[in-house]
């Protein structure tokens, strides 16, 4: 998508989810790189097909760099779901 940057949005959304992931998780979140964290998650959501469908239908009703967020955030919190 031309509107945002991926890794960027995924690395922003980590940063305000990472405070409760931390305090569920605390020692898992001591050894945990988020950098390399927000790396995976951003290449695992790219080859997602459902994000891909997304984002074909974003681009055909030129959506907004706002809902592009809204739509990378809710990705990104089904992957941390499915991740822990």
């Amino acid at each position: 998508m031309s509107l945002i940057n991926l890794k960027d949005e995924v690395q922003k959304i980590l940063a305000v989810e990472w405070k409760g992931f931390s305090e569920r998780h605390p020692r898992l979140a001591e050894v945990i790189d988020q950098s390399l964290l927000a790396e995976q998650a951003a290449l695992s959501i790219a080859d997602d097909p459902d994000y891909q469908r997304a984002l074909r239908e974003a681009e055909g009703m030129e959506w907004s760099a706002n809902i592009a967020v809204e739509l990378v955030g809710g990705f990104v919190k089904d992957w941390l779901k499915k991740l822990f």
